[in-house]
């Protein structure tokens, strides 16, 4: 695989050295650095000049300048920090430094996530579709933290082709007693099943096809958003209150 290769024909050519083929209803999970490296999303730490606004989150946070410069160009807002890493909002995701990562990045560099997850997922699954003549779904996806959880789990970044939410409100629990807030995060269950097999480190499983998962298609130009305003949100709503200035890059 080659920085700049198209993203379409590095799956293609992946599915058929394995002689695999696409049967209606498989939903294609890619790794987020595949996609960024198709799209040339791979930056060198040393040519990066440093804010003072940079400069002062490295020194809070222990982190490497360059990298503080190129998380605060990435990120929609900044809310806090640890050892290491900054705690950021990036595409309305609460992730880690803005979805920026040396891990599994050449030597002095950074990957960023995709420009536009939904639109790479988007254009990777019609280019899919086009040759295959299959209904298919995409999803491109990275790792990310629990709340108070050790460990990472798989979260979708990108998502094209089917719906990413079962609803359960108004329906029946167990008792009889209706459910009243509750929606399945179908698109972040996906990826994480793909992420137990994609791994973090050398495995090399950029790209995993979930089959028989319980999703509907859908043909809608853009799937339904996942992201949740922070102030309906239990944990964002807190941090709200914590963090009421947060940074604006």
């Amino acid at each position: 695989m080659k920085l700049g290769q198209r993203l379409d024909s590095v799956v293609l050519g992946t599915l058929q050295e394995h002689n695999f083929s696409l049967l209606d209803g498989d939903v294609i999970c890619i790794a987020s650095k595949v996609v960024s490296i198709t799209e040339k999303r791979i930056v060198r730490l040393k040519q990066r000049r440093v804010s003072d606004t940079a400069r002062r989150l490295a020194a809070k946070y222990s982190m490497n300048r360059q990298l503080a410069q190129i998380v605060l160009e990435q990120a929609d807002s900044i809310w806090g920090g640890v050892r290491g890493f900054l705690l950021t909002l990036k595409h309305g995701i609460l992730t880690a430094n803005a979805g920026v990562d040396v891990k599994n990045s050449p030597t002095g560099t950074a990957t960023l996530w995709p420009a536009d997850p939904d639109n790479s997922a988007s254009s990777l699954r019609t280019s899919l579709m086009r040759y295959g003549k299959t209904r298919i779904g995409v999803t491109i996806i990275d790792s990310r933290i629990t709340p108070l959880r050790l460990g990472t789990v798989g979260i979708a970044i990108g998502v094209s082709g089917f719906r990413t939410l079962r609803d359960d409100r108004g329906k029946c629990d167990l008792y009889g007693r209706r459910v009243m807030v509750t929606r399945s995060n179908l698109a972040d269950d996906l990826a994480s099943a793909a992420h137990i097999l994609m791994g973090e480190r050398d495995e090399r499983n950029g790209l995993v096809v979930v089959r028989n998962a319980p999703v509907k298609m859908t043909t809608a130009a853009a799937p339904v958003k996942l992201v949740l305003d922070a102030r309906k949100c239990l944990i964002g709503s807190c941090l709200i209150s914590t963090y009421s200035t947060g940074l604006k890059p």
